[in-house]
């Protein structure tokens, strides 16, 4: 589903008298968007040695997760007609995971969206709203309970349902990312609209990652940044992807509960944790549910995550203070922090 970037990096190099480390830069595309990676190291073929393998490993997800690629798992389990397929491990560790987020949220979260996201078109040539007769035969296939996880990475669809990994395929690309990494390595995957801070950053004196989240109304600006280390920031917001008709913008992030784009008051939501996977999937829960509901979620099971409404409020839970530092710089755009 998601996701173009959402959140603007903000590189702030220090100059000095010390020695720098080399960094090396791979850019690359990958499921359906650009993707960066920068390692430091202390020289160029180390750094670039790290960066070429992390780019190795996300495009080796590729065939695991996308649905659209006729020699992927997903694209073969969403034919299958409801027979048990057998999976890689990669497929079957993010369907377990997808399954175990949209059990977590509610449904709020669900990767069995594929139905809707083909009917709306979203993206595509063929963007439009479609009938409510349309949109119901679509939600009767919807549903994370029709996917079933059998173990040695057998999977079944139940019910006409397919899956759409894109709420979490670049968290967990992002996750991979991390677990190739050893504690010494400075590395930041732009991944989307995922980014995945690790190591000590050597250009600064903090040693922090200082990244940007971005203004829904010009999403090349920034309304706040987060300083953080060894954390993923994502972010999801109906500015990345959406169509208008009528004078009405239909963005991507659905309301399973609708079928229709959800319609919480949210303009984006930003997501800060160890784990992308788990980010990636809460903010497009979060959104779904709305401020009231998704701060009142993210109390209760202690999440740190940044909300921006369409009347221009931005509301920070608990948590983000206990995980980053956290920089308001909406004002001038007509934002007030809420407190």
């Amino acid at each position: 589903m998601k996701r173009f970037l959402a959140v603007i990096l903000l590189l702030l190099c220090v100059t000095g008298c010390t020695a720098q480390p080399k960094s090396y830069t791979a850019d690359f595309f990958a499921m359906d968007t650009f993707m960066s990676i920068t390692a430091y190291g202390a020289n160029e073929q180390a750094a670039q040695d790290t960066a070429v393998q992390c780019e190795q490993r996300v495009n080796a997800l590729e065939p695991a997760l996308s649905r659209t690629r006729e020699d992927s798992d997903i694209y073969r389990l969403n034919h299958a007609d409801g027979a048990v397929c057998t999976v890689s491990a990669d497929t079957y560790a993010a369907i377990q995971a997808a399954v175990e987020y949209a059990e977590f949220t509610g449904g709020a979260f669900d990767p069995t969206m594929a139905p809707l996201t083909d009917l709306w078109g979203i993206n595509t040539d063929n963007a439009h709203v479609p009938e409510q007769a349309e949109i119901d035969a679509a939600l009767a296939r919807v549903g994370y309970q029709n996917v079933e996880l059998l173990g040695d990475n057998q999977v079944r669809l139940l019910n006409g349902a397919q899956l759409d990994l894109g709420g979490i395929g670049k968290g967990f690309a992002t996750d991979a990312v991390a677990a190739l990494l050893d504690g010494s390595s400075s590395v930041l995957a732009t991944l989307g609209g995922n980014i995945g801070a690790y190591g000590e950053n050597p250009v600064r004196d903090s040693g922090n990652w200082v990244v940007g989240i971005a203004d829904p109304d010009n999403n090349a600006d920034y309304l706040a940044t987060v300083e953080v280390r060894g954390l993923s920031v994502v972010t999801s917001g109906d500015y990345e992807r959406y169509f208008e008709q009528d004078g009405k913008r239909y963005h991507h992030i659905f309301d399973p509960a609708t079928g229709y784009p959800a319609d919480s008051g949210l303009r984006s939501v930003t997501v800060i944790d160890e784990a992308s996977t788990r980010a990636d999937a809460l903010t497009t829960a979060l959104f779904v549910m709305g401020l009231e509901d998704g701060m009142a979620f993210c109390a209760a099971n202690d999440i740190a995550a940044v909300f921006v409404t369409a009347d221009k409020q931005v509301h920070v839970t608990d948590k983000v203070g206990a995980v980053c530092n956290f920089t308001f710089l909406g004002e001038e755009k007509g934002y007030t922090h809420a407190q």
